[in-house]
């Protein structure tokens, strides 16, 4: 190699290791998150190797509310508004995520979170509810009604994983990275909040929605000690094959979708209508991925509706 095209290399090389530097972010201390983001109604609970994060709002008949995959129980804060006034609302922060963080066995698998809502069910003594996840919340949810019949009023799912794999294309960097072996490992320090910022867009239909508060939130949490740990072993489990599951599942089930949806497409929703027995379906024109925050009056409205109608008896 001549002088001076090693120059470049090294020169190139440096300016890499510098960007690289200047892109690399420190833990968040728990405590320190708690403090800033804890609620009221926040309670924690130890459950499943986890210090385990939810709220508790309102009263009436429970329905638990399951968040996706790098996301936090703030995913529902619309919803909780209308659900609180008829409705006892624990919705958690998952293992992984939010102020949960990691748990002591670096396990994220769907029966692994399955089994941590009977759990949580039985540790609040509460016999039934309704439950509604979003994403990889839809797929949990889903999963555990096959298995728990008689745990569950109603289900509500919106755009649940589980039938394809998210839009290769539309896939955002993070969750890419965290699945490439030679990289993944980067992840854990170089995290700068444009990362988070560009796949929040990827998910919202209309991102002029998106707001800076939800943008620092989310990068908090990523940031809190051990999470971003738990996001790469998270996005390397692979899970059981629980789409035979959709049969099994016997309670009335409402699904909502976006149509603009860029990371689980939006016909997927036909599959799982198709599957699980009188389910009905719900899709929004211009919402992505999150539907409930992007249009939170026309879900929640749809959710209540169909919360508040009669089960019919089957002779």
């Amino acid at each position: 190699m001549r002088p001076k095209t090693k120059r470049m290399v090294v020169a190139g090389a440096l300016l890499i290791m510098a960007a690289g530097a200047l892109m690399i972010r420190a833990d968040i201390p728990a405590e320190e998150l708690r403090a800033k983001y804890s609620h009221p109604a926040s309670k924690y609970k130890k459950l499943g190797g986890a210090n385990l994060h939810y709220r508790d709002e309102g009263q009436g008949m429970p329905i638990v509310l399951l968040h996706g995959t790098a996301a936090s129980l703030n995913t529902w804060d619309a919803w909780v508004v209308e659900l609180q006034k008829n409705h006892r609302v624990l919705r958690l922060d998952l293992p992984g995520f939010g102020l949960t963080g990691r748990n002591a066995s670096d396990t994220y698998s769907i029966d692994y979170y399955s089994r941590l809502l009977l759990h949580f069910l039985d540790s609040l003594q509460l016999e039934k509810a309704h439950i509604a996840g979003s994403s990889l919340g839809g797929q949990i949810a889903y999963d555990f009604a096959a298995d728990h019949p008689e745990r569950v009023h109603k289900l509500i799912l919106i755009a649940p994983t589980g039938v394809t794999n998210a839009n290769e294309k539309s896939i955002s960097m993070p969750f890419r990275l965290a699945q490439t072996p030679l990289l993944k490992h980067s992840l854990k320090y170089i995290t700068p909040r444009f990362i988070v910022e560009k796949s929040l867009r990827e998910v919202y239909g209309d991102d002029s929605k998106l707001t800076e508060q939800v943008i620092t939130r989310s990068h908090d949490m990523l940031l809190r000690e051990g999470s971003r740990e738990a996001f790469i072993a998270r996005m390397n489990t692979r899970d059981a094959d629980n789409l035979h599951k959709l049969a099994k599942v016997r309670v009335p089930t409402l699904i909502l979708w976006g149509e603009a949806d860029a990371w689980v497409p939006v016909t997927d929703a036909t599959h799982f209508q198709q599957s699980i027995h009188g389910a009905q379906l719900r899709t929004y024109p211009g919402a992505g991925h999150i539907p409930m925050e992007e249009q939170p009056q026309e879900t929640v409205r749809d959710a209540l509706l169909f919360l508040s109608a009669e089960v019919a008896r089957s002779k």
